[in-house]
């Protein structure tokens, strides 16, 4: 997975949202487990298909859907098309190093993990 922060305040002056655009390319594997982080965070797919799980319950995504991810909820979205699905992702959150993202069984991470 690779992604790219968009908004930020940890790349410009600005505060209360973390805008980014997240790809995960065709054939990437399915991690055994997602993950968690305490703020809620929203998906908008712009292109590719795919699923994500979040607390056990999979849907399927397309482009021009929009996911929204409760606090604390496990969630992983993986690629099941065949071109690279892209989303944007937003946390109302100040900055991205904020985010601390948790994976079972795992030592926690700050905001620089794949999530």
């Amino acid at each position: 997975m690779r992604w790219w922060e968009l908004i930020g305040g940890d790349t410009m002056p600005t505060t209360e949202l973390v805008v980014g655009v997240a790809e995960i390319p065709v054939g990437a594997g399915r991690p055994p487990r997602g993950h968690t982080h305490a703020p809620a965070e929203v998906y908008f797919i712009i292109s590719g298909r795919g699923e994500v799980m979040i607390d056990g319950a999979t849907h399927s995504l397309e482009s021009g859907d929009a996911v929204w991810i409760p606090p604390n909820a496990e969630h992983v979205a993986y690629n099941v098309g065949d071109e690279p699905l892209r989303l944007v992702y937003a946390f109302a959150r100040d900055k991205f190093s904020e985010i601390t993202y948790c994976f079972p069984g795992e030592p926690a991470m700050g905001g620089t993990a794949n999530g």
